[in-house]
């Protein structure tokens, strides 16, 4: 037997530092959110939808200033328009990984059945 102590394997952070961004014109540029939205800490990643346009989400690197984010501008005008600012409740990366992976189980299980 090793005397030596067993080496604590890092866990994934899972806690959530992605926001929701509702309510944006449909001209609204990623640089303008940019601008917003970094004011409240750094951003990792910003994510606009294009079809349909008018929403988009924002993560942070560190949890506390997505939150400081919603505390701060929600119902704020960001692009000429009130804006709704959310925590999301999963990643939204994560999320469609894991439902991909969950699909192409029950794929693989429906076809081979």
């Amino acid at each position: 037997m090793s005397d030596s102590i067993p080496q604590k394997r890092k866990k994934r952070n899972f806690e959530n530092r992605q926001v929701y961004v509702g309510n944006l014109p449909f001209d609204a540029t990623e640089q303008e959110l940019h601008d917003v939205f970094s004011v409240m800490g750094p951003i990792k990643n910003i994510w606009m939808a294009k079809r349909p346009p008018g929403f988009a989400f924002v993560t942070y690197k560190r949890t506390v200033h997505a939150y400081d984010a919603v505390k701060y501008l929600n119902g704020k005008k960001i692009c000429d328009l009130e804006a709704k600012v959310e925590m999301c409740e999963m990643d939204f990366k994560e999320d469609l990984k894991r439902r991909t992976e969950e699909n192409q189980r029950k794929l693989k299980s429906v076809t081979e059945g």
